[in-house]
């Protein structure tokens, strides 16, 4: 693909917008294959089929202010296929204006003469050029794109098994939310100025009653489902031996693959995570994956100032063991342990865990539901160096080792870190 010069994308770009030949001249070939050479780094491609595609548009524009009248008389005469694309488009330019020219090219045949048709009708160049190099950019920019995942390869789009995952996982807040739709038509087609809060009153109810049933008797924390879901990951396999290296240290708040990432931050090397949690006077926590509760226990657990711990997934698996510093639903420190297997030196057991701080609740996207949850400190290090000193000071050795990546607090990640994660061991 390198070994194609410039001129053979801008050819076929430009017979593809130039009015005559683009009746007969496919120029998607050539916008997939400037697609697929980006995805090797080079951009020379995609700067042809754009510059080939806008002078295409400029000529075809001219030919129409031009010949005018006259010309389409002409061009449905030789070409009878185009009358139907000209009367069209005659009549879309009428109604929406120079918008049209910018969606059609996304609109097949009503591209081949829109140029054309808009330069016989007069529109100003100035207008034309600014809406068309929209439309160019956009009817460019989609095969241009499917031509680079293609190079990418098609693992970059997500498989059937992903898809399915998604909706499995969401299934019960989208059919939570095609219900809300349904009834608030219904609503806003029966009454008047009640609508809007009887509206409000049936999307709080169908939320709410998804979130019970998400919790409390839904099928979304069973061992059985999520052992499923990991079958069709070859990453959830953990090997016997390890390297620290090369562990994923990221977790997500679910099983498909559109949740932002929260981090890793503990590493416990030999011994076991219940004999440091005792030791360090932390109390196990529930967990809706490991254990079933219904609304009673919940609230017992509540008032009790140990909620249940929501779930998090390392590598697709739900955490084995999960601890916290007694608190109440908002306020509370708390762990998640996660077994990875042993190590390739020493052959001990390493045990991952992702510590952080509740300081708020929020609304959040957790495990295929839209619900209320806690919201952690952004400053996750001072737990882990807090846990480190603490650990230290009962006389088990520690040490920070860059092995994740420094985090800087943004809209796609609600905390930040140096990327240090703390190895605990044993004397």
């Amino acid at each position: 693909m390198h070994d194609v010069a410039w001129w053979w994308y801008f050819g076929g770009s430009f017979l593809d917008a130039l009015i005559g030949p683009n009746l007969f001249f496919p120029g998607e070939p050539f916008l997939l294959a400037a697609g697929y050479l980006l995805s090797s780094g080079a951009i020379y491609g995609l700067l042809a089929v754009l510059a080939g595609g806008f002078i295409g548009d400029q000529i075809s524009f001219f030919i129409g202010r031009r010949c005018g009248s006259q010309g389409r008389r002409w061009l449905i005469r030789k070409f009878s296929k185009t009358k139907r694309p000209i009367a069209k488009t005659r009549l879309i330019l009428r109604k929406k204006g120079p918008w049209i020219v910018t969606a059609s090219r996304l609109l097949g045949p009503v591209a081949w003469i829109m140029p054309f048709i808009a330069g016989s009708y007069a529109m100003r160049w100035s207008t034309f050029t600014l809406y068309s190099s929209i439309g160019l950019i956009l009817g460019v920019g989609q095969f241009t794109l499917a031509g680079f995942f293609i190079g990418k390869g098609i693992e970059i789009l997500p498989s059937w098994e992903t898809v399915g995952l998604f909706f499995k996982e969401h299934s019960v807040l989208l059919t939570a939310c095609l219900v809300s739709s349904l009834a608030s038509f219904i609503l806003y087609r029966l009454y008047r100025w009640r609508k809007w809060l009887l509206m409000t009153f049936c999307w709080l109810t169908a939320m709410s009653s998804a979130n019970y049933y998400h919790f409390f008797h839904s099928e979304a924390y069973s061992i059985e489902w999520i052992s499923q879901a990991q079958a069709r990951n070859s990453h959830t396999i953990l090997e016997e031996n390890v390297s620290l290296a090369k562990l994923d240290y990221t977790v997500y708040p679910g099983l498909s693959p559109v949740y932002k990432s929260q981090p890793i931050n503990i590493i416990l090397q030999g011994g076991h995570p219940s004999i440091l949690m005792e030791e360090l006077g932390w109390v196990e926590n529930k967990t809706f994956s490991r254990n079933k509760l219904d609304l009673s226990q919940y609230l017992e657990l509540i008032a009790d100032k140990q909620p249940p711990i929501s779930d998090l997934y390392w590598n697709q698996q739900p955490q084995l063991l999960a601890y916290q510093i007694k608190g109440d639903l908002i306020n509370r420190r708390h762990i998640r342990w996660w077994f990875a297997g042993k190590s390739q030196q020493t052959n001990e057991d390493i045990w991952l865990a992702s510590i952080s701080y509740d300081d708020s609740l929020k609304l959040a996207h957790y495990k295929g539901l839209i619900t209320v949850l806690h919201g952690i400190d952004p400053d996750i290090d001072n737990e882990r160096d807090t846990l480190m000193k603490n650990a230290e000071a009962l006389g088990w050795k520690t040490k920070l080792r860059r092995l994740g990546e420094p985090v800087a607090f943004s809209k796609s990640s609600h905390y930040f870190s140096d990327g240090n994660i703390a190895i605990i061991q044993s004397i």
